[in-house]
């Protein structure tokens, strides 16, 4: 087992030229994994909770984070690029078209969009969102599979994806969003609006040559197959969404229906 000192040293080394994660401290569900993700969840929460009691910070730190999530999503694309035994940019699974991706979209409309944007992008961080970032966050395995919490990779991780809770915890805590506003139907709608965007160039480039699983669409990666396992392309993208759209409505569903009941 290499020891702490190993990982400092090859805290930017690519994968390509580490030891195997058995042989790593800080790679999945190890006691160094466990630790640093406590920390981070810690950080995160108690974060939230100082910056929800200061409202008038809340939109000059939301714009910091977003601002350094694009940057490093930009530099990791980089690095895993350049860094690897081969050199080449890997279109089928580098590009920023995962569900947890639209976090940068989406943003700039829950800072500074109009009311209806505002919802659209605060819906999706508070739906799709805290979904994507709370797997990621407790089951990093795409990343923690290769790579030590104490690495570029898994730092990338934890920040990109402990932002993302830190983001949705602050605007409900905050009441800088809620799930109490779908008074009409097609609000129910709002929080899928920016994953069907989306969900457009990663499905072309899904169906292209390429061949890739953006968005998870062709239920060929993560924990997908276990469930989807058979299921035609075809099939599993109507299904998926369909969930794309159902599983975000269904936080306000409650409030929804609420609201009509009195209305009646």
């Amino acid at each position: 087992m290499k020891d702490f000192s190993y990982l400092i040293k090859n805290f930017f080394t690519h994968k390509d030229f580490l030891v195997s994660a058995d042989k790593m401290m800080g790679t999945m569900f190890t006691p160094l994994h466990f630790v640093f993700s406590a920390i981070v969840l810690a950080i995160v929460i108690t974060g939230a909770i100082l910056l929800s009691k200061k409202k008038e910070k809340i939109k000059t730190v939301f714009i910091i984070l977003w601002a350094l999530c694009v940057a490093l999503e930009v530099t990791k694309i980089i690095w895993e690029s350049v860094s690897g035994k081969e050199v080449r940019f890997e279109t089928g699974g580098i590009l920023p078209l995962y569900p947890c991706s639209i976090y940068m979209y989406a943003m700039p409309f829950a800072i500074w969009g109009n009311d209806l944007l505002k919802k659209c992008g605060c819906g999706y961080v508070c739906t799709l969102g805290l979904l994507g970032a709370t797997i990621n966050f407790f089951y990093p395995a795409t990343i923690l599979s290769n790579y030590s919490c104490i690495s570029f990779a898994g730092f990338h991780t934890f920040f990109y994806h402990g932002t993302m809770l830190f983001t949705c915890l602050t605007m409900l805590i905050s009441g800088y969003h809620n799930y109490k506003g779908a008074k009409k139907w097609f609000e129910l709608l709002l929080p899928s609006i920016f994953s069907l965007i989306v969900s457009i160039p990663a499905n072309i480039v899904n169906f292209s040559p390429i061949n890739s699983d953006y968005m998870f669409f062709k239920a060929n990666s993560f924990f997908m197959p276990a469930i989807f396992g058979g299921t035609s392309d075809i099939v599993s993208t109507i299904i998926i969404y369909i969930l794309y759209i159902v599983v975000p409505a269904l936080f306000y569903l409650p409030s929804f229906i609420s609201n009509k009941i009195k209305k009646q």
